[in-house]
């Protein structure tokens, strides 16, 4: 019988069961090898699509919710809005890592499983070139699939067998942008954006009476291609307040990518696969990816301090949405693209920054350590695009999330007119859930922890004071 009509078989037979057994075991690497990209998921969910998507972000817009295209700070770099380059005062080397724990439930099946990860999150450099002009790099997670699901079912011709899908690997971001602020309350920027790295997705069946053979189909999908995106940012101070309104758009598009095909049979001896035969093999097929459009809108209300190079408080509220619609998987050149089943994304969210000895009197000529440090607070709702069922008949998932974030100032002192360092340690922590609300649909209960730090110090410029 012909591979690809003996795998129909199983997944029909797979999806005409209405009671299985479904066996969750994410398995994360925390770096890959130098050409590839790490992979940082965990979740059976990024089997749909591109995988798990993230922003790549640092801890302080982790702590605010992931919020940034209406905000303006001078001392960290804002990857949300390329326009915001231009609010630099310093040159910013900023840095972090994240941990994640998650729990996920089969609530109608009583199944129940923690998986968790580290990984590098964030590597980014932000520099002032004048008055009117920055720019910086970065480099952070895109996307990435990290699952293994496992349906172990029977079948009167072959008998027990088990369908096994395995998705690891992940797609990296190398981030270069200029924000220009030709006058004070107007800036526009842009970015270029490099995707790179490998996805490995597995599906085998594996038939536990040796008489017959298992077989398995393996694809490798890479790409290396650029996208772009815009954004503006419009800003002015009424009194003591300073207000910023931001939009973004990503342009999305055709990626040129490659794939390796692999299928082959395999004996099963319950603890290593012997392969038997190479069914198939296709060693570098030449294609495309289609990435999804995105726009985005923000405003941002800000308490000014006199004399004061910080905030007594900041409030920042985003709206994004992704046309995930437009996504299309992997096209060989001629090909014609299918259509995935994953929906738009729209996401909310809101962030809030403080200083406490700024803002509550008691606490106005206090020198305590943590009266002078930043707390941030952030809450997102995202309805996502991931599905678990059948897109025609199951709801998306909605992902709600709470953080807690803090800054720590390590240095900010001047040794001389114009030498200022200012140097802060940043931590977030935040607590989520994502779930359809359907008891028989996966739900994902998790923990985020990122630690970075950013560096501030003046570069690029001249200053006379000899």
């Amino acid at each position: 019988m012909p591979y690809s009509a003996l795998m129909n078989i199983f997944k029909v037979n797979q999806l005409n069961k209405s009671a299985f057994t479904l066996v969750l075991a994410s398995i994360a690497l925390l770096f890959a090898a130098p050409t590839s990209a790490q992979t940082n998921s965990v979740s059976p969910l990024s089997i749909n699509g591109l995988g798990e998507t993230t922003f790549g972000i640092s801890p302080s817009y982790v702590g605010m919710g992931g919020t940034g295209i209406g905000y303006s700070d001078r001392y960290t770099i804002n990857v949300f809005n390329p326009a915001g380059y231009a609010n630099l005062e310093y040159s910013t080397l900023e840095m972090s890592g994240a941990h994640r724990t998650f729990r996920h439930q089969l609530i109608s099946e009583s199944i129940d499983q923690d998986n968790y990860n580290t990984y590098f999150d964030y590597f980014g450099f932000g520099f002032k070139f004048a008055d009117w002009i920055g720019g910086a790099f970065s480099l952070s997670p895109y996307a990435a699939k990290g699952y293994n699901v496992s349906v172990a079912d029977s079948s009167d011709d072959f008998g027990i067998y088990e369908y096994r899908s395995i998705g690891s690997g992940g797609y990296d971001q190398f981030t270069f942008g200029i924000g220009l602020q030709p006058v004070p309350w107007f800036s526009v920027g842009g970015n270029a954006r490099y995707i790179f790295g490998e996805m490995e997705t597995s599906n085998k069946t594996i038939i536990a009476d040796n008489q017959f053979l298992s077989v398995s189909k393996t694809q490798k999908t890479g790409i290396s291609d650029l996208i772009f995106d815009i954004g503006t940012q419009v800003q002015g101070d009424f009194g003591r307040f300073h207000m910023v309104a931001g939009a973004i758009y990503g342009f999305g598009g055709d990626m040129n990518s490659r794939q390796i095909s692999t299928q082959y049979s395999f004996i099963n001896s319950g603890i290593v696969e012997t392969p038997v035969d190479t069914l198939f093999y296709n060693l570098a097929e030449e294609g495309s990816i289609v990435l999804p459009t995105s726009a985005g809108f923000g405003f941002g209300l800000s308490r000014t301090v006199e004399n004061i190079p910080v905030n007594a408080w900041d409030l920042v509220v985003d709206f994004r949405r992704v046309n995930w619609q437009d996504y299309r998987d992997f096209t060989p050149l001629g090909g014609t693209p299918v259509q995935s089943a994953v929906a738009f994304s729209e996401r909310g969210s809101v962030g809030f920054v403080m200083v406490p000895s700024y803002v509550i009197p008691q606490l106005s000529r206090s020198s305590n350590y943590f009266a002078i440090s930043r707390y941030r607070f952030g809450y997102s709702r995202e309805k996502g695009q991931y599905y678990w069922q059948d897109p025609s008949t199951g709801p998306t998932y909605v992902t709600q999330e709470m953080n807690f974030g803090l800054t720590l100032p390590i240095i900010y002192r001047s040794l001389a007119p114009g030498e200022q360092k200012a140097s802060f340690l940043n931590i977030s922590v935040g607590r989520g859930t994502r779930w359809s609300g359907v008891e028989s649909d996966l739900k994902e209960d998790y923990w985020n922890l990122n630690f970075g730090i950013t560096l501030n110090d003046k570069w690029f410029q001249k200053f006379r004071y000899r």
